[in-house]
């Protein structure tokens, strides 16, 4: 794929499984967790491209939660190269908590958590794009080649969900809603990812590397 995959000591991927066809297909959305993407589960860390509809997955804050649905994609469907745009983040192992290095799609949420944010609840918390991590040491745009699948797991409520070993990942109820996936009615929208100029400026104002954690979001 990108020639960046690890495997640790502990953790065994288990063999890619071929996508099945009543699985929602849809083109490039920009967000979501690139195949290879390890995420906790209770029968421990496992490949997000063998997550299934009805199986369970740990989140931060609701313990497990079911799946509900799983929406495959493309990094790019279109003609052509991909855009640099739709091009994912290489981060290096330990920058947004990740014990292994990884792929963020641009459109992917980050939380951040840090003593100099707070937001009106007086919270330490905010959630950036992934294009805003490209203004941290190590980070960079890589170009992806060949089909890369990008797979979006569906709660009934907004999750965050344990990934490579440390990171966090925001799976976003709506996003099933175009292939009929409803997100259960009035949940409480716990996160609000900022825009990427907004994000941007938070993180070149706030970003110290003694005082910030990171977790995708």
């Amino acid at each position: 794929m990108f020639g960046w995959v690890t495997s640790g000591p502990d953790l065994v991927r288990p063999a890619r499984e071929k996508t099945r066809y009543e699985d929602p297909v849809l083109n490039g959305a920009g967000c979501g967790l690139i195949e290879g993407t390890t995420v906790a589960t209770q029968d421990g860390w496992r490949a997000v491209e063998t997550l299934r509809k009805g199986e369970s997955v740990l989140t931060f804050d609701g313990g497990a939660q079911k799946v509900i649905g799983v929406i495959r994609d493309q990094i790019w469907g279109g003609i052509g190269p991909c855009p640099e745009e739709l091009w994912p983040l290489f981060v290096p192992e330990g920058v947004i908590g990740n014990c292994e290095e990884m792929l963020v799609m641009p459109h992917q949420g980050v939380l951040i958590e840090s003593d100099d944010i707070a937001d009106q609840w007086g919270d330490p918390f905010a959630v950036v794009p992934g294009a805003a991590l490209a203004l941290l040491d190590g980070v960079e745009r890589e170009e992806p080649y060949g089909t890369v699948e990008v797979v979006l797991p569906i709660f009934e409520e907004d999750q965050m969900i344990f990934v490579d070993q440390g990171a966090l990942a925001f799976c976003q109820a709506h996003w099933g809603v175009s292939v009929g996936y409803v997100p259960k009615h009035g949940a409480a929208q716990n996160y609000n990812m900022l825009p990427l100029p907004v994000a941007a400026r938070l993180l070149e104002e706030t970003y110290m590397p003694d005082n910030i954690d990171y977790g995708m979001a």
